[in-house]
This record gives structure tokens, sequence and C-alpha cells, in this order.
């Protein structure tokens, strides 16, 4: 199995390599950044050792990689997600998502350090962990489409760029109070969230 994460890992790099020189000697920016994004998702199993010190087995390194695979090389470089033959294929991958983010999200749980969580909690934390990694992504290709004038999200035909809009001022608040929060549990004398918690 490992042999075979080699390989994998040794594919992202060809096809991304060959898929920027491509592009560049096109003189197209058309999806380049996700390309590039091929960088971050082979360092993903070293990432989460080194955030969340949890080694991944090498099948489950195997299951992660056929996934970007089919994702990031299949999906949006050789654009299998508008190709009419492969109809369903966008919506495939991100079941399978769903699936491996609510992996991950148990991950995330058993690294925490936290004592056995209620039932309800994880319930809870696996879906909303899961829609948080999704968004996240859309995120992604929004900032990519507008920076290089791609269309990966059917912006032009589907008018998404309203929604994505509020995506990002909802997503923008929510980071600016998770860091008001860290700075009155942290560093404030007089916390506020303290008294905010009495009133809830």
């Amino acid at each position: 199995m490992k042999y075979l994460n080699r390989l994998l890992i040794f594919l992202f790099i060809v096809i991304g390599v060959w898929y920027v020189l491509d592009k560049i000697s096109r003189g197209t920016t058309d999806r380049l950044l996700i390309a590039l994004a091929i960088i971050p998702v082979v360092m993903g199993p070293f990432l989460i050792h080194k955030i969340l010190h949890y080694k991944m087995s090498e099948t489950l390194k195997f299951i992660y990689y056929v996934f970007a695979f089919c994702g990031l090389i299949l999906g949006s470089i050789f654009n299998l997600y508008n190709i009419p033959e492969a109809k369903g294929f966008d919506k495939f991958t991100h079941f399978i998502s769903g699936v491996l983010t609510s992996v991950t999200s148990l991950i995330v749980l058993k690294t925490s350090g936290s004592k056995r969580e209620k039932l309800w909690f994880v319930l809870s934390y696996i879906i909303v962990f899961s829609i948080a990694i999704g968004g996240i992504w859309e995120l992604f290709e929004f900032f990519c489409d507008r920076i290089t004038g791609g269309n990966a999200q059917h912006a032009i035909e589907t008018g998404v760029a309203d929604t994505m809009g509020d995506m990002i001022a909802a997503t923008s608040a929510s980071i600016l109070f998770a860091l008001y929060y860290y700075y009155q549990e942290k560093y404030a004398k007089d916390n506020k969230i303290e008294k905010l918690k009495k009133h809830l």
C-alpha cells in the first residue's frame, strides 16, 4: 500500500507540473490555482500528522489520495466535471468527500484530548464539520474563479456570486467572533464572554 501511495503522489506531481507548464505556455491562467492546490493536497497526511498529531494508516492515505485524484486530477484538471458523458461525477465526488470529512471530524475529536462526548454532540459535530469543509472548498473555488477568470462554479450561468458573497459575509463574522472569543478567554481581565454565557 505504501508503494501505491508513492505512485499516486508521483502522478500528482507529474500531472500538476505538466498542467501548470501547459497553462503558462498557452498564456492562460484559467483554473491554474486549482492545479496549484495539488501541493497542499499531497501534503495533507503530513499536515494532519503535524497539526493534529495523528498518523494516518497507509490504507487511509490510499483512500484519501484516490479521492483527491478523482476530484482534483480527473474532475478539475481533466475536466470530467463538465463533460456530458460524465454527468453525475461532480455529485459523486462531493458525496464521497462528505464521508471522508466525517471521518476527519472523528480524527479531530479523537486527538483533541476531550473526554467521551455525548452522542448528540458527536452527530452534530460530524455534520457541521463536513458542511464547514464543503463551504471552505466552495469559497476556494470562488476566489480562484475571481482571480483567474475561470468558471469552476458556473457562476456565469447560475448567478452564484450573490450566494457566495452571503457565505463570505457570514464566514467573516464567525471568524471575527472566534478571534474575539479567544481574546476574551485568554487575555481579557473582564471576560465579557462569560457574562454573555450567563444570559444564554
